[in-house]
């Protein structure tokens, strides 16, 4: 199969910049369009109430840092890998929920790679992780990433 739309969840961490890394490989290798996005977490913004309140100054200011961060990741990615096929976009909401329904499904992506979390088993359990969300709901193949090109792990 030749994938032809590959969507690469970001939020900073190592395994999501390892995941860019192999999902531009995949790119290139299948001539297909990358679409990376970060999903700000709107529920950490919320007071004990549930309202967003005085939070939307702090949301602003998350919202500009990370589209910061997506651009300059789509920078790296044409300068060193001389690939530009590169959509970005920073959404906000459930980070599982935006990134399998809205994302997926509008942009019509045949590949999700993601870096796999590095959280403790007892967090996950409790709240699972977006990884674990994104490889039970996806329509479409999920592929997470713990390691670099060289298959190592960093």
């Amino acid at each position: 199969m030749q994938y032809k739309r590959i969507l690469v969840p970001v939020d900073g961490s190592k395994n999501a910049e390892l995941a860019v890394t192999k999902a531009v490989s995949t790119a290139k290798r299948n001539k297909a369009h990358l679409d990376i996005i970060s999903v700000i977490q709107t529920s950490r913004f919320l007071d004990v109430y549930g309202h967003m309140g005085s939070n939307t100054d702090y949301l602003d200011i998350t919202y500009r840092k990370t589209k910061e961060y997506v651009e300059m990741l789509q920078e790296q990615i044409q300068e060193k890998y001389d690939f530009d096929d590169v959509s970005i976009s920073v959404e906000s909401g459930d980070a599982g929920k935006v990134i399998t329904s809205s994302a997926a499904t509008e942009l019509k992506s045949d590949l999700i790679m993601m870096g796999a979390t590095g959280m403790g088993a007892l967090k996950r359990t409790m709240i699972g992780s977006v990884a674990d969300y994104v490889v039970r709901v996806a329509k479409c193949d999920v592929l997470l990433v713990r390691t670099d090109l060289s298959n190592k792990l960093k």
